[in-house]
């Protein structure tokens, strides 16, 4: 008893009762198989039988309860591990009062709907209004998606109503004008390999952005660099699609940055301009000349740097998002990053920081993915939105309208 109070001492008297029950329940257990022996030694005949059930009863319950012990004390110690990681997360994402104390979970109960939970919160003196001001931290910390908070009278504390990232299904990510998903658009960086989805969900995500703006007013203008000449070919016939010749495409792009940066006039009125470079990662491999390669680096980097004040977007589509792509630590300019499919370590050690990388805890088969947001600490689950072939054809059409 005295070795298993000292394994327990770091977690909380309830655990300490938990396993001190357990206990009393063994030994109440290991004094009944005395009853349980003479029964069946009652119906043996000879000397060795009464060896043998000895044997096999004494043993075999040893080793049951050792087994139950140790698989209890490991839940328990998980559970305690889970809940400073918890806390790490809280202090990690600053959720805390002007005295420094940060918030802390007090219960966990069920909720009335499916999957729905309780987090029963102290919140050491910060208003549900500061809460709710900082969601997204909140759903950081804990992992959940949040549905509402409500205080918890007459305590202090506050009731949040929620559902746990791991029973949350994905946010569909869909072409219409009621999905506010990536409504805020500046530049996206979209990674997977062959077999993700990637090329599916840029194919979406250019004709969200383009339909958004155009039934906000805005005049848009649609550029297209494809490189392989195969994945956007439907709109080889376009003015402003650039295959082969994937490097004019983005020149162009480059060619108007240039003159609005020249003039000092408000850009405000202007229209949108969109780039969307496929396969980036291809189409820099497929230039020999160093010097040019670094041109067009250089270009790409000058978009990204500054493209979003001249009301110029970029979209830049590749498998692997390695360093050697982007000069001047361009990288780090995009304000969506999403990634999708499996996704290697080595590649999101290079694009998310290791808090966001503990909420990817799913394995993204065709179609799913992560969208990482620039400023914001929470890790939104996608899946892309299957669509009919209709569907791909007003999408087109509507991408095409705009390439001009």
């Amino acid at each position: 008893m005295k070795k298993i109070k000292r394994i327990m001492k770091k977690i909380n008297i309830i655990k300490v009762l938990i396993v001190e029950l357990y206990l009393v329940l063994a030994q109440l257990i290991w004094h009944l198989r005395v009853y349980a022996i003479d029964y069946m030694v009652s119906k043996t005949t000879t000397e060795l039988q009464i060896k043998m059930i000895n044997a096999v009863v004494n043993i075999g319950l040893v080793i049951i309860l050792s087994i139950i012990l140790i698989a209890l004390i490991i839940t328990l110690k998980r559970h305690n591990k889970d809940k400073e990681e918890e806390q790490k997360n809280v202090q990690d994402v600053g959720l805390k009062n002007e005295s420094g104390e940060f918030i802390e979970i007090v219960e966990i109960l069920d909720g009335e709907e499916e999957n729905e939970c309780i987090l029963v919160v102290d919140p050491k003196n910060l208003s549900i209004e500061k809460l709710r001001a900082r969601q997204d931290d909140v759903e950081t910390a804990y992992h959940i998606d949040i549905h509402y908070m409500t205080p918890r009278i007459p305590t202090k504390y506050i009731n949040i109503y929620a559902t746990p990232r791991d029973l949350l299904h994905p946010k569909l990510f869909q072409v219409t004008l009621n999905d506010n998903l990536l409504d805020d658009f500046l530049t996206a960086l979209v990674v997977g390999s062959t077999g993700s989805g990637k090329t599916y969900f840029t194919h979406q995500l250019l004709g969200k952005i383009v339909l958004n703006k155009s039934c906000n007013g805005e005049d848009v203008r649609v550029f297209i660099s494809d490189i392989k000449n195969e994945d956007f070919r439907q709109f080889k016939n376009r003015p402003n699609y650039y295959g082969i010749n994937a490097v004019d495409g983005i020149k162009e792009v480059h060619k108007i940055f240039e003159e609005r940066m020249e003039n000092d006039e408000d850009n405000e009125d202007k229209e949108t301009i969109i780039l969307l470079i496929e396969e980036y990662a291809v189409l820099i491999n497929s230039i020999k000349d160093k010097s040019d390669k670094e041109k067009l680096k250089d270009m790409v980097a000058d978009l990204l740097f500054a493209g979003r004040s001249k009301k110029i977007i970029t979209i830049v589509s590749l498998q692997r998002a390695d360093a050697e792509y982007f000069v001047r630590g361009a990288r780090e300019q995009f304000k969506k990053i999403i990634l999708m499919g499996e996704i290697s370590d080595t590649q999101m050690k290079m694009l998310v920081d290791e808090r966001k990388r503990k909420q990817f805890k799913e394995i993204n088969p065709r179609g799913y993915g992560y969208l990482c947001e620039d400023g914001k600490m929470k890790v939104t689950r996608i899946k892309v939105a299957e669509i009919s072939q209709k569907d791909k054809e007003d999408i087109d059409n509507i991408i095409s309208s705009k390439m001009v």
